[in-house]
């Protein structure tokens, strides 16, 4: 990040602008999500039979770097109603790839969840200038600007940077199926809550736990602990979002 806010300056060009019209992926629309959570001690172990069970996926790298900006109101109402459990809920944040800051390609996206079905609305969208030198109210200001007026009041409502949540993923896909399964881990956390830039600053780690998430379609769950076989994980709810905020102290689990 560059250090030293003094000298920068809001920047009134367009941050943001639509991708070219990409196909939609259709795994995205509606799915569910079958997490199950286990120790850094066992990834090797997981790894392993991730790569026996099935085959492995690469997009850029092997290993990517996902890292991804939370927003949520001041009173926090999308990380209270996933700790109380609400069943229709949703997440709004701006997601990017393999670099510590947002370079040309970004995502916005609003995950929603219906009980336990779950889907993602996502909007690619490419960067032009450095997001590093733009303050936040600028980047959610451009973002109103450019985004479909159908997300609009998502973000709207849920409009204050809370946290960056990162993390290295290795995916994994099933043979016969269009199964998708996930490695996830090295959790770091960076509090964004008054923050005037994007930050990576006094980074809060949580590199003891490893979360794998099946992506099925919905009624898949038995596909899910099939292709774990013979792992026998229990099933967890996990939010990268929620640990994060009791992590930093914004929230009590």
């Amino acid at each position: 990040m560059v250090t030293g806010q003094a000298s920068r300056v809001d920047n009134q060009t367009a941050v943001f602008r639509l991708a070219e019209e990409q196909e939609p992926r259709a795994d995205l629309a509606l799915r569910q999500e079958v997490k199950f959570v286990a120790s850094r001690d066992d990834m090797s172990t997981i790894r392993k039979l991730l790569e026996s069970n099935g085959r492995r996926l690469i997009y850029n790298e092997p290993v990517s770097t996902v890292r991804s900006i939370y927003f949520d109101d001041i009173g926090m109402t999308a990380c209270r109603a996933n700790l109380g459990g609400i069943g229709q809920r949703r997440k709004v944040r701006l997601r990017w790839y393999d670099s510590l800051v947002p370079k040309k390609n970004v995502f916005f996206e609003i995950k929603w969840r219906e009980n336990r079905i779950t889907g993602k609305h996502r909007i690619p969208l490419e960067i032009q200038g450095s997001l590093s030198d733009v303050p936040y109210r600028q980047i959610v200001d451009d973002l109103v600007g450019v985004l479909p007026s159908a997300h609009v009041a998502d973000l709207l409502e849920s409009n204050e940077p809370v946290v960056i949540v990162e993390y290295k993923r290795e995916h994994f896909a099933a043979r016969d199926s269009a199964l998708r399964v996930t490695l996830d881990y090295d959790l770091v956390f960076y509090d964004q809550t008054g923050k005037q830039y994007i930050s990576s600053s006094f980074p809060q780690p949580m590199h003891d736990r490893v979360i794998v998430e099946g992506k099925t379609s919905p009624g898949g769950e038995q596909d899910v602990k099939d292709f774990l076989y013979p792992l026998r994980p229990r099933i967890s709810a996990f939010s990268k979002y929620v640990h994060a905020c009791n992590l930093l102290g914004l929230v009590s689990m």
